[in-house]
């Protein structure tokens, strides 16, 4: 069955939002892929007002690596869209103050750093539990762009001191997850957006292992 990817965009201002906010001289401005198309309106205003405005991107699905590459350029990232895992991502990530404008609600606010706090304890969490688990589930997803067998397979192959399965679907929910009564933990070789109960990312176990 064929796929077919279809971009759904907004045709939406808010300039009159930002009016309402004292930004610093230097902000990168980031959305999700429906209001891109605003970025460049948005940009022209904040200049016309003396703010460096740099359009830094779209963040595509669990991929915040766009913004990444600026924070070192700007002071805040101004993020049009929904309030929920992209802001709060680029938070975590750039260390930087994050200012959410919904377009939709009309709001504007600001990442706060117990909303980081709470996504860096959950993360935590999960790879203590994998840590201490004997048995481990590997998810892999067929869907394209986010498929990797490859490094299931690597996975599978390095992990010594416990025993490894590779499970593959299309859909990946918590619900078929915990039919599997002997899995302890979950690797997650699919988007790392999935916010499962013992559902680890790779990209965690790695980092938590950087730093300890």
């Amino acid at each position: 069955m064929k796929t077919l990817f279809i971009e759904a965009k907004a045709n939406i201002n808010v300039n009159s939002l930002v009016d309402k906010l004292k930004l610093p001289k230097k902000v990168g401005l980031v959305s999700a892929v429906q209001y891109l198309d605003s970025l460049k309106e948005l940009k022209n205003h904040l200049d016309s007002k003396g703010i460096e405005a740099t359009i830094t991107g779209q963040v595509l699905g669990c991929n915040v690596t766009i913004p990444m590459k600026y924070k070192d350029k700007i002071d805040t990232f101004l993020f049009v869209g929904s309030r929920g895992f992209h802001p709060v991502e680029i938070a975590r990530v750039t260390k930087k103050k994050v200012i959410v404008i919904n377009p939709i609600t009309r709001d504007v606010n600001e990442i706060t750093q117990d909303e980081v706090n709470a996504i860096e304890k959950r993360k935590k969490g999960r790879v203590l539990n994998y840590l201490s688990s004997k048995n481990i589930g590997v998810l892999v997803t067929i869907k394209p762009g986010q498929e990797n067998m490859k490094l299931a397979l690597f996975l599978k192959d390095k992990i010594k001191d416990k025993k490894a399965y590779i499970f593959l679907g299309n859909e990946l929910t918590e619900q078929d997850l915990i039919n599997f009564t002997g899995i302890n933990s979950w690797v997650n070789t699919a988007c790392s957006r999935i916010e499962m109960n013992k559902v680890v990312n790779f990209d965690e176990i790695v980092n938590y292992l950087n730093k300890n």
